[in-house]
């Protein structure tokens, strides 16, 4: 129970670094490409990774490759389509849509990976997408053609997160996320060569500032506490602390740049506070409390 709690705690403080790092990429990528943004940002994670964890790289074996290849393919997708559906849609829309992931993930874990998913967990995603567009939609949500592009970057991360679990036997996940990083950073300098809008030596700070931020504390960070979570945590628990990120988005914005406090902050948040205790308590009143969360579990 104690390594469920600390993990989860680490996680909804990577998806709180998600929240604060929006505004950095925002004002970073600003005109630019994308691309050569996610390119940097998944490099420099890469190589501090490597740094950090040079002794590691010993246990890097063909299957190690062949894995990290396959965590890597959506996770990959999902960024350059995320990045693609901003062009055309807004931040209201993406930060919803690209939150349906929550209920994305029970749904494929049943019917693609077959695997059983614990009834509570239905109503638990249900009730954390309403709390999700209470804080998103207060400018009303309308889909638009971009939108589209987003539903398929939802699609994308829900299988990362499901093919993290899938190889979640792994002794040490820390060399397979040093090579998915790699693996991402090389997908997105493909993209970034065919891209015209793209500055590989831009002088402009605030895109090396979104860079850096993005590189150490949302994508570091946050992937490699991942990795080590979903062998405790369940997917849909790792979906559940994907949707704090809006909340301390909007938080942050209240604290950092003025923005008016809303009760739909808090009525959203609560929402999903709630939907996650749903999923995270036992009860059940006859069974005896125990940790069900084990590296093999499917709950």
């Amino acid at each position: 129970m104690q390594k469920k709690l600390f993990f989860l705690i680490l996680l909804i403080l990577g998806t709180s670094f998600w929240g604060i790092s929006f505004t950095f990429v925002k004002v970073g990528i600003g005109s630019g490409s994308p691309f050569t943004f996610l390119f940097y940002k998944f490099l420099i994670a890469a190589i501090i990774l490597s740094i950090l964890f040079f002794k590691k790289l010993n246990q890097i074996t063909t299957r190690t490759v062949i894995i990290s290849f396959f965590i890597a393919l959506p996770l990959f997708a999902g960024n350059v389509l995320q990045s693609i559906g901003l062009k055309h849609t807004s931040v209201s829309n993406s930060a919803f849509l690209t939150g349906l992931d929550v209920v994305l993930i029970p749904i494929l874990k049943f019917f693609v990976y077959k695997k059983r998913v614990n009834k509570k967990v239905w109503p638990a995603s249900i009730l954390a997408l309403i709390g999700l567009y209470c804080i998103v939609a207060k400018d009303e949500i309308s889909l638009n053609i971009g939108d589209l592009w987003i539903i398929a970057c939802a699609f994308a991360f829900a299988f990362y997160v499901l093919q993290i679990g899938r190889y979640a036997d792994l002794n040490n996940p820390m060399p397979s996320v040093i090579l998915v990083m790699t693996f991402c950073a090389f997908g997105c300098l493909s993209c970034s060569m065919i891209d015209s809008n793209s500055d590989f030596f831009s002088s402009d700070f605030d895109f090396w500032k979104g860079v850096l931020f993005a590189a150490i504390f949302a994508t570091a960070y946050m992937y490699s506490i991942q990795n080590f979570a979903q062998r405790y945590l369940s997917e849909e628990k790792i979906a559940m602390t994907y949707l704090f990120e809006p909340v301390v988005a909007t938080a942050a914005g209240i604290l950092l740049l003025g923005e008016p406090f809303s009760k739909e902050l808090i009525i959203g948040g609560s929402l999903i506070i709630i939907s996650m205790l749903i999923v995270e308590l036992n009860i059940n009143p006859k069974k005896k409390f125990k940790s069900s969360d084990t590296i093999k579990s499917t709950d």
